[in-house]
């Protein structure tokens, strides 16, 4: 796959706009998962019944977004998803947030402040334990990590694997560094070849 799609090469030179951005999630799905299909979005009443019940309009990269990949659940839904249509919602603090993605137990969310909303592609804020925080200058980028990372999380361990490193990459890792690193560094993500060879 990766001959095919070299994430790191399409990401050189960054995501300068929306458009780059859908270009990406259709050329990554193509490859590391299947081709968006026509239809693959969510339908555009959904998106209107949501702006009704929200008495707020979705900003465009949302309304796009969802457009494009809102029935995925496999680029979107498998550890922190991207909420339904009927499940946005605002949360009160920081002058009011349209939350769009929930970390899979409630610990965090992901939205974009009211005041922003009149913006084509605002930014993005992640409410966790220090607050609302910035997260990225704009939707369509956050989707593109959104992708990425629900794409790897879901993949059953084909992308990924969270173990438990032996002790000589633990003490390569740690070389250098002052007093006992190996106490805090035993389980991180690893590719999950890197160890097998």
């Amino acid at each position: 796959m990766v001959d095919e799609f070299d994430v790191a090469q399409a990401l050189r030179g960054g995501i300068p706009d929306r458009a780059r951005a859908w270009a990406f999630v259709r050329d990554f799905a193509a490859v590391w998962a299947e081709p968006l299909a026509d239809g693959a979005g969510t339908r555009a009443e959904e998106l209107e019944r949501a702006d009704e019940a929200l008495g707020l309009p979705l900003p465009t990269a949302l309304r796009e977004a969802y457009s494009l990949l809102g029935t995925r659940h496999d680029l979107t839904g498998n550890q922190d998803p991207l909420l339904h249509p009927s499940e946005l919602f605002v949360h009160d603090e920081f002058g009011g947030v349209l939350v769009f993605r929930s970390e899979n137990q409630g610990c965090a969310f992901w939205g974009v402040r009211l005041r922003d909303l009149g913006q084509d592609d605002p930014p993005v804020f992640v409410r966790s334990r220090d607050g609302w925080v910035r997260f990225l200058e704009r939707v369509s980028l956050a989707c593109v990590e959104l992708v990425l990372s629900e794409t790897l999380l879901g993949s059953e361990g084909r992308l990924y694997n969270a173990c438990e490193l032996p002790a000589g990459p633990i003490r390569d890792m740690c070389q250098g560094q002052p007093g006992d690193c190996t106490a805090g560094v035993r389980t991180v993500i690893c590719a999950s070849e890197s160890w097998r060879s």
